[in-house]
């Protein structure tokens, strides 16, 4: 049997989300989850990645790699760089959860806005579209604004709040940008709505995740 490992940094809804949408691509393949919350709330408190939390990532892909999965996914963007330094030593791909999102949303121009309910997540993101669009031989402009007090609203079991935040800053940027994307995994229930409401191509990233973990699992069977 098939094994994909998922890491995260947060005990929150994205869990569901990620096994719900694995389970129904990968019937067959056997998910593996590895979580730790304290490690998003010392990269908020410390503004940055700290190196304690650089190691204790390194640790977790470490353990991951042992279940010798086709695949392990990083569910955290604001942590995305240290996926990209494990997946240079390990023997296991390891591909950061917004890998896919935004390769699809540099389909759509060079204007790419970035709304996050983290500021952690937002240079950790803009850093990584520059890089992918370069790889494309593209000089982008990434334009980004993060939804304050939505990641605590959501944290508070307070959606409603959440979602209005999110839209608020989405509606201010419409105008300025070719497409949306969506920091944050937890995002993704709004992805239908903001299309509505912007008139933009609007991503998120755990459906294309999976799709991508999907195309590598039936590419290495």
């Amino acid at each position: 049997m098939d094994t994909v490992v998922v890491v995260y940094t947060s005990m929150g809804g994205l869990i569901n989300t990620m096994k719900k949408e694995l389970s129904a691509a990968l019937p067959d393949c056997r998910i593996v989850n590895i979580a730790d919350d304290s490690l998003i709330r010392e990269v908020v408190e410390h503004g940055r990645v700290t190196d304690r939390v650089r190691e204790r990532m390194m640790h977790y892909f470490q353990a991951a790699a042992r279940w010798d999965p086709k695949v392990i996914i990083s569910a955290c963007s604001s942590v995305g760089e240290v996926a990209e330094a494990a997946d240079k030593i390990l023997s296991v791909p390891v591909i950061r959860i917004d890998r896919a999102m935004i390769k699809k949303a540099l389909q759509h121009g060079d204007r790419i806005g970035v709304v996050a309910s983290l500021a952690t997540t937002m240079e950790p993101t803009a850093s990584y579209i520059r890089r992918l669009a370069a790889d494309m031989g593209r000089n982008v402009q990434v334009i980004g604004r993060v939804a304050q007090g939505a990641y605590e609203a959501n944290s508070q079991g307070r959606p409603e709040l959440h979602d209005d935040l999110i839209r608020k800053e989405a509606e201010v940027m419409a105008g300025e940008v070719d497409v949306l994307i969506l920091a944050q995994g937890s995002m993704a229930g709004m992805e239908a709505s903001l299309k509505k409401d912007t008139g933009l191509p609007v991503y998120a990233s755990p459906c294309l995740c999976v799709k991508e973990v999907q195309e590598i699992c039936e590419v290495n069977r």
